[in-house]
C-alpha cells in the first residue's frame, strides 16, 4: 500500500497565498478551485484552503481544528532561504540561531500569521 502525506493550511487570502508559497518554495500549482488550491513540488503536497477565518473554521463543510500548528521547513542553506522569505514580505519571528545540537533555526509568520519554523541540520562533519 502506497501512501502520500499532505499539509493543509487555512488563509484568508488565497491568490495571495498561492503566489507567497508558491515563490517561497519555488513549487508548482496543480489545481485551483474558487476555495482551495493545491500545490505540489517532489511529491508533497501544501493544500490552501480559504477561509473567511483562518483560524476558526477551515472551509464549509469542514470541522474546526485548533488552531495550534506550525509549517516546518528543512533547508540547506538558512540564510539563504532568511532573505528570500523577508523579500517576499513575511515577519520576522526568531532569526536564525544556532540550538544546542548544532541545528539552526528561524521563525517567520506567512500572510495570515501561521509560523513557519525553517531548520537547516547540523551536517555532522560530511
Amino acid at each position: 500500500m502506497k501512501t502520500k502525506v499532505h499539509t493543509a493550511v487555512r488563509v484568508s487570502d488565497l491568490k495571495r497565498s498561492v503566489e507567497f508559497y508558491a515563490k517561497l518554495f519555488e513549487i508548482n500549482l496543480r489545481v485551483r478551485t474558487d476555495h482551495w488550491a493545491e500545490l505540489e513540488a517532489g511529491g508533497a503536497r501544501l493544500l490552501l484552503l480559504k477561509s473567511e477565518e483562518p483560524q476558526k473554521q477551515a472551509a464549509p463543510g469542514i470541522p474546526i481544528f485548533p488552531s495550534a500548528c506550525y509549517l516546518g521547513v528543512e533547508t540547506d542553506d538558512l540564510d539563504g532561504f532568511h532573505s528570500k522569505i523577508l523579500s517576499l514580505g513575511a515577519r520576522c519571528v526568531q532569526p536564525p540561531l544556532k540550538k544546542e545540537d548544532g541545528d539552526r533555526i528561524a521563525i517567520y509568520t506567512d500572510p495570515d500569521g501561521l509560523a513557519l519554523q525553517i531548520t537547516e541540520l547540523e551536517k555532522f562533519g560530511i
